[in-house]
């Protein structure tokens, strides 16, 4: 599951666990998928609970 960081590049302690794959943007980037700017994904092989996204302000795709 992919998840977008809309508020910062993704940095140590910027996201939760062990992702699969981190992805920074060479700046904020249109995301067409989420009709916003983000800086960089973070792919999980499951989703997370939507009270730790939301504590690490992570957007997840498809929002």
């Amino acid at each position: 599951m992919r998840y977008y960081s809309t508020q910062r590049p993704l940095t140590p302690g910027a996201f939760p666990g062990k992702a699969m794959e981190i992805v920074n943007y060479d700046g904020k980037t249109y995301v067409e998928e989420l009709g916003m700017e983000a800086w960089g994904h973070v792919e999980y092989a499951s989703p997370l609970a939507p009270e730790t996204a939301k504590a690490y302000e992570l957007t997840p795709e498809g929002k």
